[in-house]
């Protein structure tokens, strides 16, 4: 039998009472195959199993963004999650139990509404720095940049350092190296305005969007960073919304260009109430390069990488085929199996108002299932969705985001790891200094064989206007010794490093750390 949307279906063409198969006696009514089993065993999967947690901790209604990070060094991962009020909570994680410091260490209680948060160490002092894009109607407001001051506390510096931008309404913001020099640049998809890229020029930052070809003024909202041709660089995917066409602006060196057209990936066609909203990058037919998922008012996009800088759309042939107002979207080996599984954050317009409307779509190898059902405790975003193991047990839990006034922020505990964990292993990457500064490398796990078992990419920013600094994390379909290689961008174009007989369970409740040669 076979879950789908909520409801057990029996797959058999027997008598059906209920769910069980009354099958008629004799040599024609043979049961299945053990091979026919074990393909439906992997089709179905072991029903998802999330409890909340902490429920009285997560209750604030109106929650936009949520993105995580370990912002004292501590060794454990905190979460950042912004409202509609313009409070952006900081809940700190002690040992898996959480409190929010955020008013104490000095993030806004209230002001504009926060619709984006990004993480990233842009001074280099080792400490990660949080930057807030705020939306406010009719009249736009300004940007806000959180320095880390040693964990104690965190002092406001968006003017300052050149990136408060007035009067433009923020979404997704990116920390990435886009020029290769070391240090974190900044690009900001702006929802009214012109989106914008600032250097990083020790410290403060230069706009330089005009210039390379980035101030785009279409309704931009997601934003996903990838070295999308292999050719040394990051480029970056631009979702787009109320009609507007996608961008997938390739780096050539010192200027951008917009590729979607000739690639088919800007959608032209595309009414006033569709558009892109929230982008996702992730190797979901484990092939060894990044595919592209973009969360979408219309029908969703999976854009395969099929090598050399072409993507080919197959949403609607792998089963996702479901039509509505997507948001957010991110990937996550939640079963532990191997493969991408992908999250999809959205909501519906129902009697009472717009209510979540959620899928987690199982990855089967050849497709996707989705295991949810309307009423389960995993619907319930209807902006943010981020993935994170925040508990250091082997598999990723969920950090959920209920922008309503009778929503809440949801952290729910995955339970497959008091089974499975053994199966995963996390790889924290460091550039040369020991610092989170290379979003946008590429990890690859391979079996003793030389076959890729998995890629990942150090998250440039996903879910919903969200980016989180954390290890990424693989499942493994069997517990045995790996080689992980990380693929590093810089001047001299693609470097690779590896880390060879990696034994998975030297790493239970911590990651692998690979820093840059």
């Amino acid at each position: 039998m076979i879950k789908n949307k909520g409801r057990w279906l029996c797959r058999t063409g027997a008598l059906i009472l209920g769910c069980r198969a009354l099958l008629p006696v004799g040599e024609t009514a043979r049961a299945e195959s053990a091979a026919t089993k074990l393909a439906l065993e992997r089709d179905n999967g072991p029903a998802p199993q999330f409890t909340v947690y902490q429920p009285e901790v997560f209750a604030a209604p109106g929650a936009l963004a949520n993105a995580w990070a370990d912002f004292d060094n501590d060794g454990d991962l905190d979460l950042a999650v912004s409202f509609k009020s313009g409070e952006v909570r900081l809940y700190r994680n002690d040992r898996g139990s959480f409190s929010n410091v955020g008013a104490t260490l000095g993030l806004p209680t209230q002001g504009d509404e926060v619709r984006g948060l990004s993480w990233g160490d842009y001074d280099a002092d080792g400490f990660l720095d949080l930057y807030a894009g705020t939306r406010k109607v009719p009249i736009a407001s300004r940007n806000l940049l959180y320095r880390n001051d040693a964990g104690r506390g965190f002092v406001e510096v968006a003017e300052a350092a050149g990136v408060a931008m007035p009067g433009v309404s923020s979404r997704q913001s990116n920390w990435i190296d886009y020029d290769n020099d070391g240090d974190l640049d900044l690009f900001v998809a702006n929802r009214i305005g012109e989106n914008g890229l600032f250097r990083n020029d020790g410290g403060k930052f230069v706009s330089v969007a005009k210039e390379l070809g980035l101030a785009d003024v279409r309704r931009s909202v997601g934003a996903c960073w990838f070295d999308m041709d292999q050719d040394g660089d990051l480029d970056v995917f631009v979702a787009n919304q109320e009609g507007d066409k996608d961008a997938l602006y390739r780096n050539d060196g010192g200027r951008f260009t917009d590729v979607a057209p000739e690639l088919n990936m800007d959608q032209p066609q595309r009414r006033l109430a569709e558009g892109g909203v929230g982008c996702t990058v992730g190797d979901y037919d484990n092939d060894g390069d990044l595919d592209l998922f973009v969360a979408s008012y219309g029908l969703n996009l999976l854009y395969r990488n099929d090598g050399g800088g072409r993507f080919v759309d197959v949403a609607r042939e792998l089963g996702i085929t479901e039509r509505g107002l997507a948001v957010a979207a991110s990937w996550g080996d939640y079963d532990l199996d191997g493969l991408l599984d992908l999250y999809i954050a959205g909501y519906v317009r129902g009697a009472n108002g717009l209510e979540p409307k959620d899928l987690l779509l199982r990855n089967t190898g050849h497709g996707f299932v989705n295991v949810i059902a309307a009423t389960d405790v995993l619907n319930h975003a209807d902006h943010g969705v981020q993935w994170a193991d925040f508990d250091g047990d082997g598999d990723l839990d969920l950090s959920l985001t209920d922008s309503r006034d009778a929503g809440r922020h949801w952290v729910l505990k995955n339970e497959v790891a008091r089974r499975d964990a053994p199966r995963s292993l996390q790889v924290t990457v460091l550039d040369r200094q020991g610092r989170h500064s290379r979003a946008g490398a590429e990890v690859r796990l391979f079996d003793a064989a030389g076959k890729v078992l998995g890629t990942r990419l150090v998250t440039t920013g996903e879910g919903y206007d969200s980016q989180s600094v954390q290890p990424v994390h693989f499942g493994l379909p069997r517990t045995e010794r790996v080689t992980v290689e990380v693929t590093f961008l810089g001047p001299a174009g693609r470097t690779r490093q590896y880390v060879r007989n990696v034994d998975p369970a030297r790493f239970a409740g911590s990651s692998l750390v690979v820093r840059q040669n």
